[in-house]
């Protein structure tokens, strides 16, 4: 219980056990209550209009026009075109006769069965045989790792498609993409031809074009859709939360319901 009343400022005794006071007969607990409910509500409320427009922006960018959803969909797809094959390799070595397409989910398995021995790798380097193609391969890895790490980052960035530089960031993206989709694609080429030139008995392979141009493909339809998004200069839709930011009472909505009250 409180020490003194609320209303009349009358201190309590530990006696006093009643909720109602004993000198204005008010009830203590509930005195208020009203007003004290009305404050909280203003601030949870301010708080709600200082954030609104973040959540409009962030709408806006994820599901606020149709071409936001193309683009949400669009984005998804240049990790899924790493599951589709780069190429076929085959080697027949003594007692291991293997054959395998090459894509995303093959490279991972054979790091998962195989492990990594980068000082293995390191010292293939210098090799005056196969040197050239262990480089080209360590790049092309690289490349496909970077790929698939920026475009992931940047669709998580296109719930900030409405900032300021956002469409620009959305079209450096796939730009950057293409970069490292072509030089993964190019150093597996190169590998795949130093190899079947250097151990022809041992190595066969070949490339299929099948991924990069489906990565190709999908950069140039996201650079597209966002140049698209940039020319029509689509506004964001907010919400007008302004008079949120004001206590109830001195909100224009609350003044004319006072004043058309008192009219009535």
């Amino acid at each position: 219980m409180a020490a003194y009343c609320p209303k009349c400022n009358y201190k309590l005794k530990l006696t006093d056990w009643r909720p109602e006071c004993p000198k204005c007969g008010v009830n203590v607990v509930y005195f208020g209550i009203e007003e004290r409910l009305r404050e909280e509500a203003d601030v949870a409320e301010y708080h709600y209009a200082v954030n609104k427009p973040k959540y409009d922006r962030l709408k806006f960018s994820l599901i606020g026009h149709p071409l936001a959803i193309v683009r949400l969909v669009i984005g998804v797809l240049p990790l899924l075109a790493l599951l589709l094959p780069m190429g076929r390799i085959a080697y027949d070595l003594p007692f291991n006769e293997h054959k395998v397409t090459v894509n995303l989910v093959s490279i991972i398995m054979f790091f998962v069965k195989n492990g990594f021995d980068l000082d293995a790798l390191t010292a293939l380097f210098g090799s005056a045989l196969l040197g050239k193609a262990v480089i080209c391969f360590a790049v092309s890895l690289v490349s496909l790792a970077l790929m698939a790490l920026v475009m992931f980052v940047a669709y998580l960035l296109l719930t900030l498609s409405a900032a300021p530089r956002g469409i620009r960031r959305n079209i450096a993206f796939p730009i950057v993409g293409m970069v490292l989709a072509t030089v993964s694609f190019v150093s597996f080429a190169v590998m795949i031809a130093t190899l079947n030139a250097a151990i022809p008995d041992v190595f066969s392979g070949a490339v299929i074009p099948v991924c990069y141009i489906a990565e190709m493909l999908v950069f140039a339809a996201m650079i597209a859709v966002n140049a698209v998004y940039k020319k029509k200069n689509i506004p964001v839709k907010y919400t007008d939360v302004e008079e949120l930011k004001l206590p109830y009472n001195e909100r224009p909505s609350t003044l004319e319901k006072k004043k058309a009250k008192v009219e009535a």
